[in-house]
This record gives structure tokens, C-alpha cells and sequence, in this order.
């Protein structure tokens, strides 16, 4: 895989509208930087707590099937993302560390995510559990918006569970001889739950658009993460460890913007949920038309202002921005821009422009901001929370 470069400038270079780059002193860098060197600008600290990976690395036996499963690829890293995020509350990142999920297999996750059907051929050990598929039955009748009745076909079934991720985290310790051992300590269940459905006309290419409520999705959640713990407990290896199963709501696959978490519940023996609790996660657009006003009245108006600057300089550039709300309170801010460059001096002098102006962002929030084209990742500019610096890498 061919490597990214980044540059490094030791003192930041501010933008003004009739000042030219300086070019000559770029150039002049780009000959003498170690192309093999990455030094970030600035410092800070992220309020995201990070595992180490457990080594050797070992890819897990569903790897990609998400990917399948899933149709929104914002909802695909949210829920990933989240997920490792939520499990930092039971396993603590300073003493475990994390390893794709190792437990289940593309025959388990492929079996629930089936529509329930009694008559599917049991196993011939009548000890092992055997799931019957966890999504409604073909026929049965559901309730949308509008109240429009629905009933799951086997052409169009109604599906609330959509996919199961999981992700394990271990302990290592070295025996008497200096040799590791692996020792799995905890298991994080991601279910993500689907309240739409869409029925579609395919001789009119009409497609209309229904869907359940989030309280309703939730608690049809709880039920079938009631019914997945003994499968899991059946798997080997998962027999009595700990685990954590979190509720992820996917959004339409209309929308940019990911889904998020909302309720979560610990297990440390056993086969019984006891207790669910709450999780708040929610993401608005930027600019938004209100909602985002609930968390803090200024952002609307700071993102506005900031849009309207980048355009006074670089026209035509593509701006998704979103908010991640995490328990009532704004988590991060990310911005992701899509545009093209015409040489070095200008995609330099675009990341200078952005290093500048997200300074002038409310000091609380995490900034992340990425720089891309179609077929390249060109640089990022991070402003961590206290607003005390930035970080910028610059491909070239």
C-alpha cells in the first residue's frame, strides 16, 4: 500500500485574502522533509479512550459481512465506533485490550437474522440451542406509519434486527517461560435494529417510505436480545464471561447522517437480562433547523459563519457536517470536505484557512475535520476540546 506523506510546518502560517501562499518557502520544505515521516502540528488531547489492539492481530470469522448487512456505511462506522465507546464503561481500556469478535460465525448471524420459522431442521445434539431466526415470522401483520398494516413476504419480509456485531476484549499475561496468553475477559453485542420498512411499486418505481417508533424499536430490541443471550451462551468460549449488549437504531439509508445507540444492558453471568439502561446518542446536520438549539444555541450560527468564510476564499467546496450528541450533551463536531486541488500551494494554503478558522469555534467541543476528494484522503484538522491547538497532516 503506497504510504501517505505529511509535512510538517514548525509555525503556523495565518491566511489573508490578498496574500499570496507562500510558495517559494513550501517548495523549499517539500525537497528537505523525510518522506517517510509523519509529525503531526500542535497537540491536544481527544475526548475519545482508545484500546490497544491485542497482538497478533486476528481478523474475525464475520469480517466484511457487515458491510452486507448494512446499507448506510455512516451507520456501519457509527456503530462500530459506539459500540467500543460504550464498552470503555465495563472493560477498561487500561487493562484490557481489543480483538474483533472471534465467537460468532457467519452460520450464526446468518441463522437469527432469518425470519422466525419453527419447522427450520434442528440440530442433531438437542443439548445446543437452536435459533429459529430472531426477525417476524412470513405472514405476520406489523403495524407502520400512517397506520399502514403491514404484512413480511418472503419478497419484501419485515426486518428489525439487521445485523449482530461483536467485539471482544482480553487480557495478556506471560506465563514462567516469558510466553503470552491470551485470555478472553469480555464481550460487547451490538444489535442493529431497523424501525423502517419500505414498500415499493417496482412498475412505477414508487417507493414509499414507513416506519415504528424509536420506543417501539427499543423494546422489540430488548425481546430479541432476551432471546439471543442463551444462543450466545451456547457459543464456546462464551460460556460465563461478561458481556455488554447495546440497542443500535440504523437511520433510513436516505440519510447521511448514522443512527445511534439507546439502550444497554450489562451481563456478567448468566442467561437473563435484568436490567436496561437508557444510552442518548443522537446526530443532527449542520446547519440545523433546530433541534441542535437544544444543546447549544450558538452552533448553528459558529458553523454558518465558518461555511461562509471557507467560501469567500474556496468556492465549490462540499461540506457535510454533523453533531454527535451523547447523553444531552454535544460529543464532537465533524466536518468532511470534498473538493479538488489544483496544485501543492493551494491545498496548503486551504488546510492553513481551516487551521485558523476552527479556532473560532466554541472552545468545549472536539473538532475533526477531514479534507478528501473521490480518490484521495488530503489532509485533517483537529481542534480538541479547550481549543488550545491544532493538528494538521497534509498528503503530498
Amino acid at each position: 500500500m503506497k504510504k501517505l506523506k505529511y509535512l510538517l510546518f514548525a509555525t503556523p502560517l495565518l491566511l489573508v485574502a490578498c496574500i499570496r501562499p507562500p510558495v517559494p518557502d513550501v517548495e523549499q520544505a517539500i525537497q528537505n522533509a523525510d518522506p517517510n515521516t509523519v509529525i503531526p502540528l500542535g497537540g491536544g488531547e481527544s475526548p475519545d479512550v482508545y484500546y490497544s489492539t491485542a497482538l497478533p492481530v486476528v481478523l474475525s470469522p464475520t469480517r466484511g459481512l457487515i458491510l452486507d448487512a448494512i446499507n448506510n456505511r455512516a451507520d456501519v462506522e457509527q456503530v462500530e465506533m459506539s459500540l467500543m465507546r460504550l464498552a470503555t464503561e465495563f472493560f477498561d481500556p487500561n487493562d484490557y485490550f481489543f480483538r474483533e469478535g472471534q465467537h460468532l460465525t457467519r452460520e450464526f448471524i446468518g441463522n437469527v437474522l432469518q425470519p422466525y420459522d419453527p419447522e427450520l431442521q434442528q440440530p442433531l445434539d438437542a443439548s445446543v440451542e437452536f435459533s429459529a431466526g430472531l426477525n417476524p415470522p412470513i405472514g405476520s401483520s406489523h403495524n407502520y406509519s400512517d397506520d399502514t398494516s403491514v404484512e413480511s413476504t418472503e419478497e419484501n419480509p419485515v426486518e428489525h434486527l439487521i445485523y449482530v456485531l461483536e467485539q471482544n476484549f482480553v487480557s495478556i499475561h506471560e506465563d514462567e517461560q516469558g510466553e503470552a496468553h491470551i485470555q478472553l475477559e469480555g464481550v460487547a453485542i451490538g444489535l442493529a435494529l431497523n424501525r423502517y420498512h419500505w414498500l415499493r411499486d417496482r412498475t412505477i418505481g414508487f417507493e414509499q417510505e414507513l416506519y415504528i417508533s424509536e420506543e417501539e424499536i427499543i423494546a422489540i430490541g430488548q425481546e430479541i436480545a432476551a432471546e439471543l443471550l442463551p444462543l450466545l451462551r451456547q457459543q464456546e468460549g462464551l460460556e460465563d464471561v461478561p458481556i455488554v449488549i447495546g440497542l443500535f437504531i440504523l437511520q433510513s439509508y436516505r440519510e447521511t447522517i448514522p443512527g445511534g445507540f439507546a439502550s444497554i444492558a450489562y451481563i456478567e453471568r448468566g442467561r437473563v437480562i435484568n436490567d436496561w439502561d437508557p444510552v442518548y446518542e443522537k446526530h443532527f446536520r449542520l446547519p440545523d433547523s433546530g433541534g441542535i438549539n437544544a444543546y447549544d444555541v450558538n452552533i448553528n450560527d459558529e458553523f454558518i459563519a465558518f461555511d461562509n468564510t471557507i467560501e469567500n476564499y474556496f468556492r465549490r467546496h462540499g461540506l457535510v457536517a454533523r453533531a454527535h450528541v451523547v447523553n444531552e450533551e454535544i460529543y464532537r463536531i465533524t466536518m468532511t470536505f470534498n473538493m479538488s486541488f489544483l496544485g501543492l500551494a493551494e491545498k496548503i494554503s486551504f488546510h492553513q484557512l481551516l487551521e485558523q478558522e476552527v479556532m473560532k469555534f466554541s472552545p468545549q467541543y472536539d473538532i475533526r475535520i477531514i479534507v478528501r476528494s473521490p480518490d484521495a484522503q488530503h489532509g485533517a484538522v483537529t481542534r480538541p476540546p479547550g481549543g488550545e491547538a491544532t493538528v494538521t497532516r497534509i498528503s503530498w
